[in-house]
């Protein structure tokens, strides 16, 4: 009984440690200086999910907006990623990972690497921007596969990408935002692109505080929608942090 409380009591102390630290192997580990390519795969679109007791009433709408998501992913990240002593560099995804977006990242889940097309591209796209990693933002799905733990029990599993939720029996309540997204850490490095580390969206959710309900909920106007650009950049922001704490920078810097 003893050995077994020991045994108990050093799992939680474990289990409570950072994903990494100095006396354990990181992710990661890259060269002070290491270019870092940032790259979106998410749509420009978000969904509104609509909740009813009265199923009838339940509504789910995709709005599609004009903004830039390339940009608003670097505006996120490229502060920490300047701090660690590395180069963020904008890269524009190929021709293959856009088409096979939803293959690659939707249809399959991805927690046991990345598929060898899949691999294959970002191998490419590493050769031809020279650059050491990626940091790159895909979509996800709200399902054990890819939310894991923050997977939401009380919205459908279809849904996807960023977006926020009403409710029509609360309508003092302000919406609820989700990010139903995954962040990935990819090394380009070695001949084989490999996937160092996820950290998907299920668990980074706020709330859209100066929501304010229009004349019709099923057309919220594009002007007000520009309202959830900072809230999802924060979101995104500490997501991706997640996975800057699994990368070591030698030379200087360091997460």
């Amino acid at each position: 009984m003893k050995n077994a409380a020991v045994f108990c009591v050093a799992w939680v102390l474990a289990s409570s440690l950072p994903a990494w630290s100095k006396n354990s192997e990181p992710a990661l580990t890259l060269s002070k200086g290491a270019r870092v390519g940032v790259v979106s795969l998410l749509a420009p679109e978000v969904t509104h999910y609509h909740s009813s007791s009265a199923i009838q009433d339940s509504f789910l709408k995709t709005h599609q907006v004009q903004w830039p998501i390339d940009s608003m992913f670097m505006d996120a990240v490229k502060q920490r990623i300047s701090q660690m002593g590395l180069e963020p560099v904008l890269i524009a995804p190929s021709q293959g990972l856009e088409r096979g977006r939803q293959e690659f990242f939707v249809d399959n889940s991805i927690n046991k690497g990345l598929s060898k097309p899949c691999a294959d591209e970002f191998t490419q796209m590493a050769s031809s921007n020279h650059v050491d990693a990626f940091v790159v933002l895909v979509p996800g799905l709200n399902d054990s596969a890819h939310a894991g733990s923050g997977r939401r029990r009380d919205l459908p599993d279809y849904l996807r990408g960023w977006g926020f939720v009403t409710k029509a029996q609360q309508p003092g309540d302000k919406p609820t935002v989700f990010d139903m997204t995954q962040v990935l850490l990819v090394s380009g490095t070695g001949g084989t692109a490999l996937l160092r580390a996820r950290e998907p969206g299920g668990d980074y959710s706020d709330v859209w505080s100066s929501f304010t309900p229009p004349a019709d909920l099923k057309d919220v106007p594009e002007a007000q929608l520009d309202a959830l650009k900072p809230i999802f950049s924060g979101l995104v922001g500490r997501q991706a942090s997640r996975v800057f704490d699994q990368v070591y920078v030698v030379g200087g810097g360091g997460p």
